[in-house]
């Protein structure tokens, strides 16, 4: 709150008029990493600043598809803004990958991104873990698979070259791939928590084109019902 009152008083108003000064701010009220600063919403945060303020939900997603937004909404559950309906595209379902173990994915997406930078070499692709050490796991894994134009990525480190990027949730907020693949997508990663809502949320929304989740174990409870059933999702 502190930043954006600091930030609209730095505004210059027109005639020094303080009623004619205007700032734009956008912002995804789900994107959330921080979750103990008390921020309850773009309304109650503006009154602080003292300054006139509207607030309007835009309604029209340019990255995700329309498969992608409604998996990302029934993800929110309790945390999706009442007004939070979304246009979108149509585009490639949703697929849910489930295996016993690390190395039973590894073998799939060891194969799945290598024919893919083979079919597509100038797509971008992400491979994204809750934890900085899964994506160890996983970099190490698609490294012994060959997968072509292979980084491990961490904060601040993303070149947004074609080739696929393993990293975990917490640096890929604001990015966008062509294909994103959410990994280790399981109970223990992502509880039915809100903190968890959040973050599979800025994951999933990262994919361009089409994403997949691959599970290592129990599936999160935070995954559709009828994506666990049937593996995929379609609008």
């Amino acid at each position: 709150a502190l930043e954006v009152k600091v930030l609209v008083e730095a505004v210059r108003a027109p005639d020094n008029d303080a009623t004619k000064r205007s700032v734009t701010i956008a912002g995804d009220t789900a994107q959330r990493l921080v979750f103990d600063n008390n921020f309850s919403g773009w309304t109650e945060l503006l009154q602080w600043t003292g300054q006139p303020a509207i607030v309007r939900p835009l309604k029209l997603s340019y990255r995700s598809t329309a498969e992608v937004m409604m998996l990302a909404r029934e993800i929110l559950g309790p945390e999706l803004a009442p007004d939070d309906q979304i246009a979108a595209r149509p585009g490639e379902p949703v697929e849910l990958h489930e295996f016993g173990d690390l190395g039973e994915a590894i073998a799939f997406l060891g194969d799945a991104l290598r024919n893919l930078m083979n079919r597509e070499p100038t797509a971008s692709c992400a491979v994204v873990s809750r934890h900085p050490e899964q994506a160890d796991a996983y970099f190490e894994g698609l490294r012994r698979a060959e997968v072509p134009a292979l980084r491990r990525v961490r904060r601040d480190e993303f070149n947004f070259q074609p080739g696929v990027d393993v990293t975990d949730v917490a640096n890929v907020k604001g990015l966008e791939f062509d294909y994103v693949v959410m990994v280790d997508v399981n109970a223990s990663s992502y509880p039915d928590q809100h903190w968890a809502r959040h973050l599979l949320h800025i994951g999933v929304t990262r994919a361009a084109h089409q994403l997949w989740l691959v599970s290592t174990g129990e599936p999160s409870v935070l995954i559709p019902t009828a994506l666990r059933d049937g593996g995929r999702m379609t609008v």
